[in-house]
């Protein structure tokens, strides 16, 4: 069994109970579209005074609205909160609190109460304070983050979803949840927010090179075991893969983070330095350019999280048989073979004699499904057409 390396726990915490009841008047605000500004106008001005005149208790309530929105917030914490405010500077009670989520939920938020389940949180849910968002918002906003996932990184689409989710979450929509799973489906990618710590963990264990022990759920072999030294983490179409070395293959392994199942840190400095040593071992490829004008290439657009390092074009002289090659140091050729194929080879691969057998091996293959022999239909539309000849 390898050796773990230690780590800590949370403590648990503690929540005394709150009052079920009370519920402070509601206020009367103008009848035109509810805004942040707009209330806070409503809550700060008493009617009843001169207008340079504060009423402290719609001071608390609004700016409990104001935190609420930001994070959920324990009774402790918004006592925090309340003393470090200048205009109150002291905390309040919890039956005080209990009056002031009441008075808000009489404006249309929707609060959770504090609970095991929300670590005894309030939660600001919804509100009546946010946009309007029609389904055709909807739709452009699942059109940019799909354009998005293209193009950023992990740790920019971890930004950018969370910023899409609030958008969301505080808008007018009747069922946030269903709309931000909705923008998810649509735009075929996985909400990592929930394991955000595990992705933040695996990025410093790659930069120290720590050997781990993972629990894998394979699409192919089921639930299972092994150490991995990983590389890098990087983002592709909706996903978060890790890269890294396995001792039982040759190339590097690449893994969906959110298939991992469990990750151990490990001592084993032997096997680290093994594995380590790996990454230095790369393979040049040659390719022959089938075209006379490189610039309309414009490369493959890979690098080290494709297991390509460098990548060049060099034009290669002669009386008869003059071209351009392009010259790739790589460590594996699983996305350079996707690539190749997905850009409708305009080139041909001249060496190692292995990837060139492979990618004719592959269109054989290819070629064979389109053979009349293989093609059930292309069958049956020949043998009507010759009883109709008959």
């Amino acid at each position: 069994m390898p050796k773990s390396v230690p780590q800590k726990t949370a403590r648990s915490r503690n929540w005394a109970d709150v009052p079920q009841s009370g519920v402070l008047e509601p206020m009367t605000l103008p009848d035109a579209e509810l805004t942040l500004e707009s209330v806070a106008v409503s809550l700060l001005e008493d009617k009843s005074q001169p207008r340079k005149a504060m009423n402290s208790t719609a001071y608390r309530i609004f700016k409990l609205l104001q935190w609420l929105i930001q994070r959920p917030l324990s009774v402790d914490n918004l006592n925090s909160l309340f003393c470090a405010d200048p205009l109150i500077g002291k905390p309040v009670s919890n039956d005080s609190i209990w009056l002031y989520v009441n008075t808000l939920r009489t404006l249309g938020c929707q609060i959770r109460r504090p609970s095991l389940r929300n670590n005894f949180c309030y939660e600001m849910l919804s509100h009546p304070f946010g946009l309007n968002l029609s389904e055709r918002h909807l739709e452009s906003l699942s059109q940019v983050k799909a354009f998005a996932q293209q193009h950023f990184s992990h740790q920019e689409m971890r930004v950018l979803d969370g910023l899409l989710k609030k958008v969301v979450a505080y808008s007018a929509c009747p069922e946030p949840q269903q709309a931000i799973e909705r923008l998810f489906a649509q735009s075929r990618s996985f909400d990592y927010e929930g394991i955000g710590h595990h992705i933040e963990a695996l990025e410093g264990w790659a930069a120290q090179g720590q050997l781990l022990w993972l629990a894998y759920l394979s699409p192919l072999k089921g639930p299972e075991t092994f150490h991995f030294l990983p590389e890098c983490l990087f983002y592709e179409q909706g996903v978060v893969y890790v890269r890294g070395e396995r001792p039982e293959f040759a190339g590097p392994s690449t893994l969906r983070v959110d298939r991992l199942l469990g990750v151990q840190p490990v001592l084993e400095p032997e096997l680290s330095a093994g594995l380590a040593e790996r990454k230095e071992q790369k393979t040049t490829v040659v390719l022959r350019l089938l075209t006379d004008n490189p610039a309309a290439f414009g490369g493959f657009g890979l690098n080290e999280n494709h297991g390509v390092y460098e990548e060049r074009c060099q034009w290669v002289p002669g009386e008869k048989d003059a071209y351009y090659a392009v010259h790739l140091q790589v460590r594996d050729v699983f996305y350079l073979k996707q690539r190749l194929l997905a850009c409708g080879l305009p080139f041909r691969v001249l060496a190692p004699q292995a990837f060139k057998h492979e990618m004719q091996a592959t269109l054989q293959a290819m070629l064979a499904m389109y053979h009349p022999e293989n093609d059930a239909h292309a069958q049956k539309e020949a043998k009507e057409d010759t009883d109709g000849r008959c």
